[in-house]
């Protein structure tokens, strides 16, 4: 036992305090300052996007995202190779990196996915395909509003309040709801035992309600007219599923009113055909009796 203790204490006296104090000083100088440096260029970015006054918001937030991002990375990037140049010179690293085959392996494969997200990044963004604030669809299946747009990544708020992390080389198909006007396309369908015609007045008058009640969800020009207000656009289908004849009402709308748009249609046409009595189609079945012999 008194051997043990003996040795403990040899071991703990041989112990350099002095250069592993002065390396823990050093990672937590280099950690501080590349923190307090990031939180620097962030302000500067925002400061220096804040007085370019003709960039429009959602076109400022894109690139403000996009350079924060850049700085982080290389911010954290330069940090690290810092604290390793304390255990090893740069000079060494090399070398170091090279010798180790399976950790040179795992970089590699990491790098490649790394630049192949930087790139497609780059495309999106000189595509001009979608900007911070934008409502947008993502391959069919990530729906919500573009919160960041970064070097590596593109972070999605779904209507649920849920955010989604995508890397960009993973994004293939983008639908942007925020590029100039949207067309409102309401469908809706009647059993054959109604009369067409009444339905198309009974969809007209749905029409005029929805530009009496609702004009200020219908896109206008710079004189103040509705560039396309709702209309019947006609008999779209017939024999749906057996049941019947389908009518499309269309018009244009503001990007921001076009899902209120179309609830509103959907409900007007639910409520009057109810008023008139006219039936909207569901599915039914019908069994023909045949007589016997």
């Amino acid at each position: 036992m008194f051997e043990q203790v003996k040795t403990l204490i040899q071991l703990i006296t041989q112990v350099d305090y002095i250069t592993y104090g002065r390396y823990v000083l050093n990672i937590a100088v280099i950690l501080a300052v590349s923190w307090a440096a990031l939180r620097l260029s962030s302000k500067l970015i925002r400061n220096v996007f804040e007085k370019v006054a003709r960039m429009p918001h959602n076109k400022k937030e894109t690139l403000v995202t996009l350079l924060m991002s850049l700085t982080k990375y290389i911010i954290w990037i330069f940090a690290v190779l810092m604290i390793i140049s304390l255990f090893t010179p740069l000079q060494n690293l090399a070398p170091l990196l090279a010798g180790a085959s399976v950790v040179g392996l795992a970089v590699g494969f990491g790098a490649q996915s790394f630049i192949k997200d930087v790139i497609t990044g780059f495309f999106i963004q000189f595509e001009d395909q979608l900007h911070v604030g934008d409502w947008v669809t993502i391959n069919d299946k990530v729906s919500g509003e573009v919160e960041e747009v970064g070097l590596r990544t593109t972070t999605i708020r779904e209507w649920s309040g849920k955010k989604v992390y995508l890397s960009n080389s993973e994004i293939n198909l983008v639908r942007n709801y925020n590029r100039r006007d949207m067309r409102a396309i309401v469908s809706a369908t009647f059993p054959f035992e109604e009369d067409p015609r009444e339905i198309r007045k009974l969809l007209q008058d749905v029409c005029d309600e929805m530009v009496d009640k609702y004009r200020y969800l219908w896109l206008e020009d710079i004189h103040g007219n509705l560039v396309e207000p709702p209309q019947i656009y006609g008999v779209t289908d017939i024999n749906t599923n057996e049941r019947g004849g389908t009518f499309t009402v269309i018009g244009k709308t503001k990007p921001s009113t076009y899902w209120e748009a179309e609830r509103k249609l959907r409900e007007t046409i639910w409520l009057r055909s109810r008023e008139r009595g006219i039936r909207l189609a569901y599915p039914r079945r019908v069994y023909e009796l045949k007589e016997t012999q």
